[in-house]
């Protein structure tokens, strides 16, 4: 009764499975279309405005949006690498064995069971023909590998032996990507920072999990520049970028969209822009007194109306509150009493809510600017994605132009005590057997030929 196999060999067998090498590949596939279809690193919001609501839930539980970091993910590249691994172990040994394999003896008449073989006699001793034997093959082919302790003149030639190594070449460029997007995944972040000109930042929002991390270094946007077509869709805009790094400048560049700036393998693309309040000049007006006040307020920055205690502040600033326009959110601070505020529309001054407390307010101008949207990415893993792809190239290009050729030759005398010598030549090859026949009867043609004493050629 035969035993049943262990866990470890079942374990080993399952993992070296071609079915589950099929199934992986497939699920990665598709996976990969529903993230090239699906836009990844959609925000909360983006997502919930894009998708009913019973859609973009099934999308954040599946972690579909930033789909190439979840933990699913990395598992199916994961198990499709250690399948290679476990794949590649198994060939191995007798891929060496093939290689290591060396014809001990050289016996006639299995060489005339070959496909392609030829018999033919030659008037001639061995001895006399055993240096132009060698001449004619070595030109056509290669040189000829004798074989030790033949009674006879054998030999072997083979070419591309080397061949058979391109197969583990495919599979360590393969293993070599996956690895590379694992590290990627793991180690790598993409996210986005929103800098207004002439302010610096180190803080990057990252698409998954509202998290946010620190850069090494800061990012300066000193202007930015934006072209319109006539119709008012944005023609091109971009940012001029300054990395600020142990406090120098360190590196300056300009970016479009599709031509980034990277730096200590932190790569700057230009993703949006936004339009932000710099300054607005405001006046209060004292209901009960009368007295109006301008004032210049920079945005975020508390001030003292003159003549007054009460101190004001730009807190928020819509470019369209609910199609009214832009309007201003102002908050007034007195002392012993909690923050009032409202919203004020900027191109509605006789509006009954521009007011807060006894104040009414009329804004008189705005200083608009703008804010640069970058996309900060890093994968580190993106070299040895790379290398893969190189030696997948290499691999592949000679796997489909090399093959293994490899002839058997035997030369002895065609009967007892005659002087005659009789040549026995074999041969394959492992890919493009109608080039190899055409070789092969070439080949045996000129030896035909040249090994015939010079009397009796044509």
């Amino acid at each position: 009764m035969p035993l049943k196999p262990g866990l470890l060999q079942s374990l080993q067998q399952t993992l070296a499975s071609m079915k589950l090498s099929i199934f992986v590949f497939l699920t990665l596939a598709v996976c990969s279309l529903l993230g090239t279809l699906l836009p990844q690193g959609l925000t909360e919001h983006e997502l919930h405005s894009r998708f009913s609501p019973g859609m973009a839930r099934l999308i954040e539980l599946l972690g579909l949006h930033d789909l190439y970091h979840t933990g699913w993910f990395r598992f199916l590249l994961l198990l499709l690498a250690t399948n290679l691994i476990v794949c590649t172990l198994q060939r191995l040994p007798k891929t060496v064995s093939q290689l290591k394999h060396r014809d001990e003896s050289i016996e006639p008449e299995k060489l005339t069971k070959f496909i392609q073989h030829q018999v033919f006699d030659v008037n001639a001793t061995l001895d006399q023909l055993k240096p132009r034997l060698q001449q004619v093959v070595a030109a056509e082919f290669a040189a000829i590998q004798p074989v030790e302790n033949s009674e006879v003149f054998a030999g072997v030639v083979e070419t591309g032996r080397w061949s058979r190594w391109m197969v583990y070449l495919v599979h360590l460029s393969v293993l070599l990507i996956l690895i590379g997007a694992l590290i990627g995944s793991l180690a790598g972040f993409k996210g986005f920072m929103n800098i207004a000109e002439g302010s610096a930042s180190q803080e990057v929002h990252l698409y998954r999990g509202n998290q946010t991390i620190t850069l090494p270094f800061a990012v300066r946007c000193d202007d930015f520049d934006v072209t319109f077509y006539d119709m008012g869709a944005p023609k091109e805009y971009r940012s001029d970028l300054t990395i600020i790094d142990g406090g120098k400048d360190v590196l300056q560049g300009s970016i479009i969209v599709n031509d980034p700036l990277t730096y200590n393998g932190v790569t700057l693309y230009q993703s949006s822009y936004g339009a932000i309040l710099k300054e607005a000049e405001v006046e209060f007006t004292d209901k009960e007194s009368g007295t109006a006040q301008r004032m210049v307020l920079p945005f975020g920055e508390a001030k003292t109306i003159p003549g007054t205690a009460d101190r004001v502040q730009i807190v928020d600033y819509q470019q369209d509150m609910a199609q009214f326009g832009p309007a201003l959110g102002i908050a007034l601070q007195r002392e012993g009493e909690p923050p009032k505020g409202s919203w004020i529309l900027v191109k509605m001054p006789q509006f009954h809510g521009n007011k807060i407390d006894n104040y009414h307010i009329n804004v008189i101008q705005t200083v608009d600017g703008y804010y640069t949207g970058l996309q900060v990415k890093k994968d580190p893993g993106v070299w040895v994605v790379y290398t893969g792809f190189i030696a997948m190239m290499l691999g592949i290009g000679m796997t489909f132009y090399s093959s293994h050729r490899k002839l058997w030759i035997w030369a002895g005398p065609a009967g007892s005590g005659s002087r005659r010598t009789r040549i026995v030549l074999a041969g394959r090859s492992n890919k493009n057997p109608v080039a190899f026949e055409k070789d092969f009867q070439r080949l045996c043609e000129r030896l035909q030929t040249d090994l015939q004493p010079t009397g009796e050629r044509d």
